[in-house]
């Protein structure tokens, strides 16, 4: 057994929204630390670095935009489904849209580009 774990040995479980729990790995994440030595850090009265009230509210509308483009993308594969010809447009190109908008909101969120150095 190392150290670390002689160290802590007690579970401790809690339950936290979706939206919590995203903030918290986040904050976790942007320190290279897990959410448990977050958890730790704060109740020792470590001050934590906290992300931009600017940040977030562009994280939250970037979701309901990949949300938008996910119920556009549903809607065309059900009319397909159902025999309907809806208007032609590439799938792939939204799911690269999704994928660029969950890279930035990431951005957002850990305060870097994610671009290779």
């Amino acid at each position: 057994m190392t150290a670390k774990q002689k160290h802590h040995t007690v579970r401790f479980e809690m339950l936290l929204t979706k939206e919590k729990n995203e903030h918290w790995q986040a904050l976790a994440d942007s320190l290279n630390i897990s959410k448990a030595e977050l958890v730790r850090r704060k109740m020792a009265g470590c001050r934590i670095k906290t992300i931009p009230q600017v940040n977030w509210k562009c994280y939250w509308q970037l979701l309901k935009i990949s949300d938008d483009i996910n119920q556009i993308a549903k809607t065309h594969s059900i009319a397909i489904a159902q025999g309907l010809t809806p208007p032609q447009f590439d799938l792939i190109l939204f799911e690269e849209l999704i994928a660029e908008i969950s890279r930035l909101r990431l951005c957002l969120l850990l305060g870097s580009s994610g671009e290779p150095e």
